[in-house]
């Protein structure tokens, strides 16, 4: 069997542009953060027809991109979980809503996740659950940017529900905005 000798240094430069290789995917990786998506507790009060009295326990999830360039759209999730269980089975898509976020850190205003429902029927004495609410943040100065839940309507067989903040909500998500 005949072995071919490598020059001297050689070997170095072999092991040199793989560990680009592998330093570059890594690089590709840091680019695409994944999304992260933290769940808060917040207190609410309810006015309207049928509105639960006293202070109620919303569970938000919010997901959010861990990172976005200076100038981007940080595209949002929202995912709401009830303390409130259905007093009757609501069938598939009688549950929608809607849910402000409050832009905080180098953000400013807000916006409002539409679209949330009940893609399945909510037996009667389960948590209510509404999901797929969708928003989107302009991003326009670097560091941290910030959502946390603000106002929520609540849509249930054509009645409204509107609830307001009890208290202080907190942070659900963190995005940081990368300088250009």
């Amino acid at each position: 069997m005949r072995t071919t000798k490598r020059p001297p240094g050689r070997t170095r430069t072999i092991t040199g542009a793989a560990m680009a290789v592998v330093l570059a995917g890594v690089g590709v990786g840091l680019a695409a953060p994944p999304a992260l998506a933290d769940t808060v507790a917040v207190q609410y009060t309810c006015t309207g027809p049928g509105a639960p009295s006293g202070v109620q326990s919303l569970s938000i999830a919010v997901t959010a991109p861990a990172s976005v360039q200076q100038g981007g759209t940080a595209d949002l999730t929202v995912d709401v979980i009830t303390t409130l269980t259905a007093p009757i089975d609501l069938p598939a898509g009688s549950v929608s809503g809607e849910l402000t976020l409050d832009l905080g850190g180098v953000a400013t205003g807000s916006v409002t996740a539409t679209g949330f429902g009940n893609a399945d029927t909510i037996p009667s004495g389960t948590p209510v659950t509404v999901t797929g609410g969708k928003a989107s943040a302009q991003l326009d100065s670097a560091g941290s940017a910030t959502f946390s839940p603000g106002a929520a309507t609540v849509h249930v067989f054509g009645i409204t529900v509107a609830c307001s903040i009890s208290g202080t909500a907190p942070v659900a998500a963190t995005t940081v905005v990368v300088g250009s």
